[in-house]
């Protein structure tokens, strides 16, 4: 049998190496230009250990504090993602899942947000204004995830416990086998890796991280990777729509006649900022562009935009079973103040100048989630419980953050569109988070 037949991922060769450590979080000029815009990960050791979740999220702590919120759970710790999910208040999932094999697996509640953190890396170039989720991973140890990458840039944050993690250039990614596209994983056994079936993974390089508590990872856009989590673990992710653009002025100011650095914190609580819904469409688009056939280089045209914004807006009325409007308006206008030379197509520095408000209006919220409605779940589960809206904490099940002049009017009339005056938003730290 060739290397690696039937054993864990990574078996089939050593690894290249260790990720890249630091001991000390770099600037955000030095962390984009040596690590994002080149795809390298790296490891700060330490990186999260003098931030407040670190310091206080215990278990009595969390059920004090938080205990009222419903949070979503996974049942086994190899990571199925075929199987269901369930809805549990955060106290209830404290007083068991040490002796259980549930894992939980949620957007960080906005109740939450003070607690965490930022590092210092992401504070400044445009990387705030480009945040797309945080999610908390919680589970009394021994999980394993599937092989899997996702299409946002990464840092992971560990509170408790430790995790080991396979990574893999996405420069290898004709040797990864990702055979189900909808949520861009392998169903390959990451226990029993079954060579004949997979035989690039009999062959990949790949490199390993080792975490423990305090320190944060970034895995950058589009790497794939493999988690193995040990002991009580907690850890905490922030995605990032990877940007296009870094603003290295945002970085700088002038004292004395000389254009320095502006002094930055070690850490930024994420309730400063909001989500970036409007930058991820940007995004998609920009994606769009790139991988299209060389026929279609010339951009996106209305129709291929019309289709991707009813893709996404469908998939957001399923979770809020609530109707959006305006959103075919919203396309036309964009092709109205975007397409500067009337080609019909909107080209890469076409799309870049799109108002993020725009893309919102056209494309929705990005709504991710379970299929009934979040208000829904929060019913379902009080009804079940025997609970009181009092209490009942569905500060966890509240939605993504909607940018300023993304809610369409009653009438159908989205009185955004009807202004000429549409300015392109560079940080949305003001949007209100619902």
């Amino acid at each position: 049998h060739p290397a690696g037949h039937l054993q864990p991922l990574g078996s089939h060769r050593p690894a290249e190496g260790d990720v890249e450590v630091v001991d000390e979080v770099p600037h955000p000029v030095e962390f984009y230009e040596r690590y994002v815009k080149t795809g390298k990960p790296l490891l700060f050791r330490g990186g999260t250990s003098n931030s407040r979740a670190f310091q206080y999220w215990s278990d009595a702590y969390l059920a004090e504090k938080f205990g009222s919120l419903v949070m979503m759970t996974e049942h086994g710790k190899k990571e199925d993602r075929t199987k269901g999910t369930s809805y549990v208040q955060l106290k209830t999932f404290l007083s068991r899942y040490n002796g259980s094999d549930e894992y939980m697996v949620e957007t960080l509640p906005p109740k939450m947000h003070d607690d965490f953190q930022l590092l210092r890396c992401l504070l400044c170039g445009g990387f705030t204004s480009n945040l797309r989720d945080a999610v908390m991973w919680f589970s009394s140890g021994g999980t394993k995830s599937v092989l899997h990458n996702d299409g946002v840039d990464n840092i992971n944050c560990l509170m408790s416990g430790s995790k080991d993690l396979f990574m893999v250039d996405k420069k290898y990614a004709d040797m990864v086998h990702i055979d189900v596209a909808q949520g861009s994983y392998s169903s390959v056994d990451v226990d029993s890796v079954d060579v004949h079936k997979y035989p690039g993974l009999g062959k990949v390089p790949w490199w390993k991280a080792h975490m423990e508590a305090g320190d944060c990872l970034y895995i950058p856009y589009k790497w794939y990777h493999q988690v193995r989590s040990y002991g009580r673990n907690l850890a905490i992710n922030i995605w990032w729509v990877p940007i296009t653009r870094f603003n290295e002025s945002m970085c700088f100011e002038e004292k004395d006649g000389e254009n320095i650095r502006k002094p930055l914190s070690q850490y930024a609580s994420l309730s400063l900022y909001g989500f970036s819904p409007g930058e991820y469409h940007r995004h998609t688009l920009l994606d769009e562009v790139l991988n299209a056939p060389d026929a279609d280089k010339q951009g996106i045209s209305r129709r291929t935009l019309t289709e991707l914004a009813e893709e996404m807006v469908s998939s957001e009325e399923e979770v809020t079973n609530e109707p959006r409007k305006g959103w075919k308006k919203a396309v036309k206008k964009i092709f109205e103040v975007s397409d500067v030379n009337n080609d019909r197509y909107l080209e890469r520095d076409e799309i870049l100048q799109i108002p993020s408000s725009l893309l919102v209006a056209a494309m929705g919220n990005a709504a991710e989630g379970p299929d009934q409605s979040k208000a829904e779940v929060a019913d379902n589960y009080a009804r079940e419980h025997g609970l009181t809206p009092d209490e009942l904490d569905t500060g966890s099940l509240e939605g993504d953050t909607q940018e300023e002049g993304s809610e369409d009017n009653p009438e159908d009339e989205f009185n955004p569109l009807e202004s000429d005056e549409l300015q392109f938003e560079e940080n949305p730290a003001s949007h209100t988070e619902l």
